[in-house]
């Protein structure tokens, strides 16, 4: 646990200093989100899975529609607005406040 919560730690972190709408702060650290937080989902407390489940298909099906983003970061997540994007980030911290309590 305490890997994905230093990744999911980071990453939030990034996301607050970042310049820009909600939607493109999620998207600048939706690769790091793939990569160190989706293959370890069962540190995901289940109360939040499901959703946590939809932020990643939703960052994959955006990766896949550009072929050029292996070399790049996309400016905003495909499909969303900012407010739905603020829910994921507001996910992200609860998720955060949750593995917390339990250390």
């Amino acid at each position: 646990m305490s890997y994905f919560l230093g990744k999911l730690s980071d990453i939030l972190f990034r996301i607050n200093i970042h310049e820009g709408t909600a939607n493109e702060r999620l998207a600048s650290e939706s690769k790091k989100i793939i990569v160190q937080l989706a293959t370890n989902t069962q540190q995901v407390p289940t109360q939040y899975l499901d959703d946590f489940q939809k932020l990643i298909k939703l960052i994959e099906k955006t990766l896949k529609k550009h072929p050029n983003l292996p070399l790049l970061t996309p400016c905003g997540l495909s499909g969303i607005q900012n407010r739905t994007a603020s829910r994921y980030i507001k996910l992200l911290l609860d998720i955060q406040n949750e593995l917390e309590s339990k250390i």
